[in-house]
């Protein structure tokens, strides 16, 4: 990992005393253990809730091979989505993929020496993020703007985009305008993996940044977010059409 370097003192980000300390390392270990203890519990009640009627949506498959690869379009090619709209799924794949290759590219705080496929990514980080940016800003006016899609979205629904916006911008500008030292934000990430907290940099833009994200991390159990993982058990789509097979 390369060698610490001097903090940027940028006019309207001044360097605040540390009020942290440790504080934060230890609440992000905490609320990984309620990012995944959270989500595991919500599919296992997803994963024992009955399902006595025969739903899936038409045109389903005959085959459980089918269902798994209707499932892999799902998941990762967005297919009903594609169907629906041509708009919605370019911005969803562009949001979507961006936030894999931006979340990725985040690991180098977890290596003390990044191997090469992570820095091939890092290296397009920034297509990554001005893809994932314009992906979220059109699925947002999308929101406001079409009546049908308006007319089914609750507050959550808004603030969850707001709330990923901030994050991601917040982000830019710690890698554009505000610089902060890899170094010991890596040091920092290795103590919340390893329960060895590290105090963060005085650097007043990144607590911001990371307070969102503790933020968003302790809502995702229990909001909407969780849509991914829910399609991999929703009878919709895991059900075969038994119907056919027997007619």
């Amino acid at each position: 990992m390369a060698q610490p370097s001097k903090l940027v003192d940028t006019p309207g980000c001044r360097n605040p005393p540390v009020v942290f300390d440790n504080a934060l390392g230890i609440a992000y270990s905490a609320a990984l253990v309620w990012l995944v203890g959270g989500t595991l519990f919500r599919l296992s009640v997803w994963l024992r809730a009955p399902s006595d009627f025969s739903i899936p949506l038409a045109p389903a498959p005959a085959t459980r091979t089918g269902v798994f690869l209707r499932l892999l379009a799902e998941m990762f090619a967005f297919r009903s989505l594609w169907r629906g709209s041509r708009t919605g799924w370019l911005a969803s794949v562009a949001f979507h993929y961006g936030l894999l290759f931006v979340l990725l590219m985040h690991l180098r705080f977890v290596f003390d020496q990044p191997p090469d496929w992570l820095i091939t990514i890092i290296g397009i980080s920034g297509i990554a993020s001005g893809g994932m940016l314009a992906g979220l800003l059109v699925l947002l006016i999308r929101r406001c703007v079409v009546d049908r899609i308006r007319y089914i979205s609750s507050p959550s629904d808004y603030l969850h985009l707001i709330l990923i916006l901030a994050i991601l911008i917040s982000g830019l500008l710690l890698k554009r305008i505000w610089p902060v030292s890899l170094y010991q934000v890596g040091e920092f990430v290795q103590g919340v993996v390893s329960l060895n907290w590290q105090p963060l940099p005085e650097h007043a833009g990144l607590i911001g940044h990371l307070l969102l994200v503790l933020l968003l991390i302790l809502v995702f159990p229990i909001s909407k977010l969780v849509h991914g993982i829910a399609i991999a058990v929703s009878p919709t789509f895991v059900q075969r059409d038994e119907g056919r097979k027997k007619n």
